[in-house]
């Protein structure tokens, strides 16, 4: 049973379902890889954040999201309580969550397919600058490096960096391939963990009105 406010007018709306899968791996619009309850409860704008509940009256889910292409029906999405609980209590406790990967890395969003394509040159996410000291720079990665890959991902654009570093956590390792004057280098990194004043986990975007030289 999902409880909620729906499109933010109908408060205290009620609607039940079944959970067809305990862990599904499901990739939000930005970006953001989860592991979520599935559900075929009706979940609607507002209902985000409300409590998905059994037939005991416990809750085992918090709703977050919907498949909401045209034609698609019962397809909603709620976070594992036991997840839910865990940030909840680092929140509490530490005022932050834990555990997070952090790369440190500039993103120059200016390079895109089409530039890429005009050059020839692979896509992926062109690396502005790094921080220093950080585990981006440890790993030997530099400014004007291509990543092209990180673990088993392909690798675009800012977009699919940002969401493979969320599938880490800190203090996990993996090989990233980038380009680098005319040939592919794989390097080895084990990513820090996220700041407690970090709003994101260390892969942000760079652009102004010129493209890269």
């Amino acid at each position: 049973v999902a409880i909620g406010n729906p499109l933010g007018e109908l408060t205290f709306s009620l609607t039940s379902g079944a959970v067809s899968a305990k862990d599904r791996e499901v990739t939000l619009s930005g970006g953001v890889t989860m592991n979520l309850l599935q559900t075929d409860c009706a979940i609607n704008s507002g209902n985000s954040g409300g409590p998905v509940y059994n037939e005991s009256g416990e809750v085992i889910g918090i709703a977050t999201a919907k498949v909401g292409s045209s034609g698609v029906e019962g397809l909603g999405f709620a976070i594992p309580i036991n997840d839910a609980a865990d940030i909840a209590n680092e929140l509490i406790t530490k005022g932050y969550v834990s555990g997070k990967a952090y790369m440190g890395v500039n993103i120059d969003n200016r390079y895109t397919s089409v530039y890429a394509q005009y050059y020839s040159m692979p896509e992926g996410a062109y690396v502005y600058n790094v921080e220093s000291g950080g585990c981006a720079e440890k790993s030997g990665l530099a400014a004007g490096d291509i990543i092209t890959k990180v673990g088993s991902e392909a690798i675009g654009g800012y977009s699919d960096l940002n969401a493979a570093i969320k599938s880490f956590k800190a203090g996990e390792s993996t090989e990233i391939v980038v380009y680098r004057g005319g040939e592919y280098v794989t390097l080895r990194i084990t990513f820090d963990e996220a700041k407690p004043d970090a709003g994101t986990n260390g892969v942000s975007e760079f652009g102004i009105s010129c493209i890269p030289n």
